[in-house]
């Protein structure tokens, strides 16, 4: 960014909503793109690579960290077509396309649409798209399923113009273990499954791994909602250093944050639930396991590559329909998950998939 950047002017001037139609604008007419929207274009995952703006970047976040057959396949053709035959998964469950040219994003965003996927909210003060547990629905030792819940904040959340000017990002997670997921970093906001005293299902609120209390899954999106508004109105907008949730949380004090919480909300956070938690949160795990599906293990493989071709996705997606599976998650570490493959299937494919760069040896 350049030093230049006025960010709360940017953000006035313009919503991230409303910044598609420059992409495009300047994707068919190719002028040099200012400084101010190179900033804006970040916000839909787009990154110039260097100053001639000849090439750039583009970042997918992946919804729960999911692909299914069809979206391997549209990445596949993408990179075949746009980015010199490679991408990567990287952090924070996303994809990652180099060297395409910019008259080329109106294609990548068609082709996106259609299998489900989009850039929007890649960046940007934001709420970003909920991070949860990689094994999310197949883990055995899981308490709680939570998919419908991320699904659902999500759909609250990403590309809602009310929350699109915040002071600076907000990162949510939400998990079915009491200990919490390895997302790679300490989430703002997280909330994690507990049984509490009368063995019923209730989640902890984690305000950055301090639990302030607890809450039913029903009050997740109004809490989250009440969480964002506090910060979106109270958080430093006046320096950028000063501007995270961490510090807001810091220099506002967490007992007085709770306070506001509470007044916001037409419930009280619970507090008598006793939590035996892990010292550690919950890796994704690697091998063959057993899923909490009947007949089904998912395979956990530790990606060899450091940029996947098409000619290995065309080979992983050849693999996977003729092994029966159907489904696969990024991890937060950038390795993959195959979810849902037949026990039956399970041995033979996990070799297969070594043969191509897949190791689930560990």
């Amino acid at each position: 960014m350049s030093s230049n950047i006025n960010l709360e002017k940017l953000k006035k001037e313009k919503s991230s909503i409303d910044i598609l139609g420059d992409i495009y604008f300047y994707a068919v007419f190719a002028e040099l793109i200012p400084d101010k929207d190179l900033e804006r274009f970040k916000w839909y995952g787009i990154y110039a690579q260097d100053e001639e703006q000849k090439l750039f970047t583009l970042r997918i976040p992946l919804t729960l960290g999911e692909l299914n057959i069809e979206q391997l396949k549209a990445l596949s053709l993408i990179s075949k077509k746009f980015s010199d035959d490679n991408f990567n998964f990287s952090k924070e469950q996303k994809v990652e396309f180099r060297n395409i040219k910019i008259s080329s994003f109106p294609d990548i965003f068609n082709i996106l649409q259609d299998i489900g996927l989009n850039s929007f909210f890649e960046n940007g003060h934001t709420i970003r798209r909920v991070l949860t547990c990689p094994v999310n629905g197949v883990d055995p030792s899981q308490i709680f399923d939570v998919e419908d819940i991320a699904k659902k904040l999500n759909e609250t959340f990403v590309g809602n113009r009310n929350f699109s000017n915040l002071p600076n990002k907000l990162q949510i997670a939400i998990s079915g273990y009491e200990e919490g997921c390895d997302v790679g970093f300490l989430p703002d906001v997280s909330f994690n499954a507990i049984s509490n005293l009368k063995d019923k299902i209730v989640f902890s609120i984690n305000i950055l791994g301090k639990n302030i209390g607890f809450i039913n899954s029903s009050q997740i999106i109004n809490t989250t909602r009440a969480i964002a508004n506090i910060y979106k109105d109270y958080g430093n907008r006046d320096d950028i250093q000063k501007s995270t949730f961490e510090y807001f949380i810091k220099d506002l004090g967490l007992n007085s944050f709770c306070d506001i919480l509470e007044s916001m909300c037409d419930y009280k956070l619970q507090s008598n639930n006793k939590i035996e938690k892990s010292s550690n949160p919950r890796k994704a795990r690697l091998g063959i396991n057993q899923s909490a599906i009947k007949d089904f293990s998912f395979i956990g493989c530790k990606i060899e590559h450091k940029s996947l071709s098409s000619k290995i996705i065309d080979e992983l997606v050849k693999l996977l329909e003729t092994f029966g599976a159907k489904r696969a998650k990024i991890t937060h570490k950038s390795n993959i998950i195959i979810l849902d493959v037949p026990t039956k299937n399970a041995s033979v494919l996990a070799k297969e998939l070594e043969n191509i760069g897949f190791n689930s040896n560990i």
